[in-house]
């Protein structure tokens, strides 16, 4: 696996940067486990590990040989303007067993070519070598219901500022992204309520046979009311992982309906001195008892920072929804054939600054079905011990989503382990590109700020700037590749007096932003690809208009 990306993905990059840029997507691919529904009987089979970042996209299939062993595949490439790639599958061998020595494995050749093409954030199809096109999805994990944030506290009893934080964004009719600050919770009689950029609350009600949550505004108000929802009188969304998916409804026009997509922030429950003023990020000092949240880590690939030697080896997925944790492994038995294995857990809610550990049996199968074979289910034929996984808090205290972690893998030692990177950071500021919600420093004196959208879509001299050159950002080498200081500026000019000033910390995956960032959201990558997964298609989502 490491050949595959240390060598095919900057290999693969390297030519992405030579071709004319692709049409940009309204959606992006959910990182994590997903499956072909028609073979999802319940009984072990097969499945693919995905992860999108950018226009990359990498492929970990779990499937079986002609013999019925376990086995895995590997496919990298760029997806194209349809949201589709063509790539070789390849195949490993000779790699690190558990508990044994290191040791590198060697590419085996391809079975062939797999086709994916994606739909929107959570569909798709795929076309396996000798078989026909098939639906894909995303695998689903239902959220364990009543959610634990919504459940009254025993000493003092209340759900006080108790659940879940989101940033949503949506475009309006003039095609312009908007921003809502959402906040769902519990009310002591077990309801459910949301508010939006801190208006009133709005009555809400979970359907528990699709999770989706209902949610209604029976008031009328004027165009400019004052819930912080411009005039929107219904929502129905969904959480899934750190993802949100949903509809809204302008007030008195049932054909007024807006994509909502958007990202949890913070998960838990809290009992403060202030519940107005403090949420999930509360300080130690402003609690009162009882503080708990939920870790959102960084779904995808992962590398076991020791074993990044630049030749093939094994690697891990992680895809945690909700409390629930999945964990694959792609690695070789002692007679150096590949395999894979799976283990699920939970992942605990924790106190602050607590470390959270999560145990997962590793089960390995045997007997599913191969490419081009009939289909079949396999059977579980080993535990071979526990994956022991380890996550601890940022400094800051405060950070949403985790991209670094310890892995203790069956008869070996705990290891740091890392999110990998599939476009990694460029010299010449391209990988900050994209487009941001900024809070512009506008009079550093005064502390005046200024909010207002910006999109990034090209570098010149080493600046990456808007279209006319009145947003121009620069990167300080000494600092993170994923910084940059920007200005504001009345004319193309860098060299003069700016309207403004912001200092930008991106995370390379997905929504993410340091908190300390003067970026508010970011909506868009790189290549203009939307974050969010797009209208999707799920039972209860749309609104009926009735």
């Amino acid at each position: 696996m490491k050949r595959t990306l240390t060598h095919l993905v900057p290999a693969l990059l390297a030519v992405f940067c030579a071709v004319p840029a692709l049409a940009a997507r309204e959606f992006t691919p959910q990182s994590g486990l997903w499956m072909i529904p028609s073979e999802n009987n319940g009984q072990p089979g097969r499945g693919f590990s995905l992860d999108v970042q950018g226009n990359t996209a990498f492929l970990q299939v779990f499937n079986y040989e002609k013999s019925g062993a376990a086995t895995f595949h590997t496919a990298v490439g760029q997806l194209d303007a349809a949201a589709s790639m063509t790539v070789p599958l390849l195949r490993f061998k000779g790699g690190r067993y558990l508990g044994g020595p290191a040791r590198d494995a060697v590419e085996d050749g391809s079975v062939g070519k797999v086709t994916v093409t994606f739909t929107d954030g959570l569909n798709g199809t795929i076309q396996f070598p000798g078989e026909s096109v098939q639906p894909i999805s995303r695998f689903l994990v239902g959220d364990r219901l009543p959610y634990w944030w919504s459940m009254p506290t025993g000493n003092p009893e209340g759900t006080v500022n108790s659940g879940v934080s989101m940033q949503w964004t949506s475009v309006d009719r003039s095609g312009q992204p908007r921003l809502w600050n959402a906040w769902l919770s519990a009310t002591e009689s077990g309801q459910f309520q949301i508010r939006f950029n801190g208006g009133k609350w709005v009555s809400c009600a979970l359907n528990s046979d699709n999770l989706v949550m209902e949610c209604i505004d029976n008031d009328v108000y004027p165009a400019t009311n004052p819930i912080g929802m411009l005039n929107v009188q219904r929502v129905h969304f969904r959480i899934i992982g750190t993802d949100v998916v949903g509809f809204m409804q302008e007030n008195g026009d049932l054909n007024a309906q807006s994509v909502i997509n958007g990202r949890v922030t913070g998960k838990g429950r809290v009992l403060t001195n202030d519940p107005e003023d403090c949420v999930i990020t509360c300080p130690p000092a402003a609690v009162s008892v009882d503080m708990r949240s939920t870790w959102l880590l960084s779904n995808g690939a992962w590398i076991i920072d020791e074993e990044n030697t630049g030749r093939a080896g094994r690697g891990v997925f992680i895809d945690q929804q909700d409390e629930t944790l999945i964990v694959q492994t792609s690695d070789y038995l002692a007679d150096g054939q590949p395999t894979f294995r799976m283990g699920t857990g939970r992942l605990p809610t924790v106190e602050p600054r607590k470390d959270a550990e999560s145990l997962l049996p590793l089960a390995r199968f045997a007997g599913g079905r191969n490419f081009g074979g009939s289909a079949q289910t396999g059977t579980q034929i080993a535990l071979d011990g526990d994956a022991k996984l380890t996550f601890r808090r940022a400094q800051s205290g405060n950070a949403a989503d985790y991209a670094s972690g310890d892995i203790t893998l069956p008869g070996e030692s705990a290891q740091r382990m890392h999110r990998l990177e599939l476009e990694p950071a460029t010299l010449d500021m391209g990988n900050m590109l994209g487009e941001y919600l900024v809070r512009w420093r506008v009079d550093a004196t005064q502390g005046s700020f200024q909010t207002q959208w910006m999109r990034l879509t090209r570098v010149q001299d080493g600046l990456a700037m808007n279209d006319d050159g009145t947003v121009q950002c620069y990167r300080n080498t000494s600092l993170s590749p994923y910084f940059m200081r920007c200005a504001l500026l009345p004319s193309p000019n860098i060299h003069q007096n700016w309207i403004g000033s912001a200092s930008i910390t991106q995370s390379p995956f997905r929504w993410g932003a340091a908190e300390d960032s003067d970026a508010i959201a970011r909506t868009r990558d790189r290549h203009g690809n939307w974050l969010g997964l797009g209208a999707v298609n799920l039972p209860g989502l749309a609104i009926p208009a009735d």
